[in-house]
């Protein structure tokens, strides 16, 4: 099976019609996933939350995963053929490579490139609505 197959049949589930096709479907779990986003980032922005609240941390990265699956399968087809999706992809891709690589010696220049990152990360999921 292909991917652009395999995108129609998850575009095609249950969930993803309940989600697309539902009045509040999209907009609810849109709002979700950039409350998420809110909640994982700001645990490391704020700085007396990064070391008490781990759990915090983990169930705002769980919810931004699982929010932006359900966002992925709702459209699955369009956010494919998109190259902005596509761009969101190969940031989130080396995002995951900094946090594997990162050295102790060197957490300025990982913060750095993790905040650049996460910026373009923002900047590409904003251009999927337009591109």
């Amino acid at each position: 099976m292909s991917i652009p197959e395999l995108c129609q049949r998850l575009q095609e589930a249950w969930v993803s019609r309940v989600i697309s096709e539902s009045t509040w479907g999209y907009p609810l779990v849109g709002a979700l996933h950039v409350l998420a986003f809110a909640v994982f980032g700001g645990t490391f922005l704020i700085p007396y939350l990064r070391n008490d609240t781990r759990w915090l941390r983990l169930s705002g990265l769980f919810l931004v995963v699982l929010t932006g699956v359900l966002l992925f399968a709702a459209g699955a087809v369009g956010y494919y053929e998109s190259t902005a999706f596509r761009i969101k992809v190969v940031l989130l891709a080396l995002l995951a490579v900094n946090a594997i690589v990162h050295q102790p010696h060197r957490m300025k220049l990982h913060y750095a490139i993790s905040l650049a990152l996460w910026v373009a990360v923002i900047f590409a999921s904003r251009g999927i609505a337009y591109f």
